[in-house]
């Protein structure tokens, strides 16, 4: 076995029993790999849902789950919550990831308890490679969770060989935000808002994009109506272009005033 995955294994077992907070992404798929092959049963993956997780996202992680319940005997519990009903989250303001994450964590932590008992620890898929200074880390942090990831010294170019070792079916996917990153800092985070830029990246998806973002421009297409910039990957940037009049038509279709395509880089 590789060094790297035997260090990984090694940290978890430590932990005797854990919950592990379930995205769906590579990250925290490569955690609970490692989690449920160290401790068996007594690791628990924790997948909670918002308004803020898209479908494509939902239907990820349930699918990966499948897959990590084959190859590692992988537990996974998924509860709903709702984060538009935080007066402070849905203001949108700049430390939004921190408050969602403490929402988040403190889920994971009363599944914990309920499935596992008080001895389970708190684990999550921070890696190396992620920014200490990020708002969520805090939340983390005043959380008492494991990041076994990131305390193995494994990079985010270490988790995706790391997956591709083991099978993962996401090893190579795209990394995701959740949908309030496509929202401004200070503009309300409303449920209207949060589907109809679902709703346009899923278009933009059927009709061949990917690896792309709807960025939300509050009030920009006059009285108050929502704009919206799709922004695409350069190489995809001619595909984009050939086929903005119906992404325009299907923006304003689902309620945008103003449609713009822009590169993300």
């Amino acid at each position: 076995m590789d060094a790297r995955l035997e260090q990984l294994l090694g940290y978890c077992r430590t932990a005797k029993t854990a919950a592990v907070a379930y995205s769906g992404g590579v990250d925290s798929a490569l955690t609970l790999w490692a989690a449920s092959t160290a401790l068996g049963q007594a690791a628990l993956g924790v997948t909670v849902r918002s308004e803020f997780v898209c479908g494509a996202e939902r239907q990820r992680a349930q699918r990966i789950a499948i897959f990590l319940a084959g190859a590692a005997g992988a537990r996974v519990a998924v509860r709903d919550i709702s984060v538009l009903e935080h007066t402070r989250l849905r203001q949108n303001p700049q430390d939004r990831c921190y408050l969602c994450k403490q929402l988040v964590l403190a889920e994971v932590r009363a599944v914990a308890l309920e499935r596992l008992g008080p001895e389970a620890r708190l684990m999550e898929g921070t890696n190396a490679d992620d920014d200490p200074a990020r708002p969520g880390r805090r939340a983390v942090a005043e959380a008492g969770a494991l990041s076994p990831l990131a305390a193995c010294g494994i990079d985010k170019e270490g988790v995706r060989e790391l997956a591709r070792m083991i099978g993962l079916p996401n090893a190579d996917d795209p990394s995701n935000s959740c949908l309030a990153t496509r929202v401004p800092t200070g503009a309300e985070l409303t449920f209207a808002r949060l589907t109809a830029i679902e709703g346009l990246e899923r278009e933009a998806r059927e009709l061949g994009l990917s690896d792309l973002r709807a960025r939300l421009a509050p009030g920009s297409g006059g009285q108050n109506a929502d704009g919206v910039r799709l922004l695409v990957r350069p190489a995809q940037m001619l595909l984009a272009q050939s086929l903005s009049r119906r992404l325009e038509e299907r923006a304003r279709v689902i309620g945008f005033a103003q449609f713009s395509l822009g590169e993300r880089t």
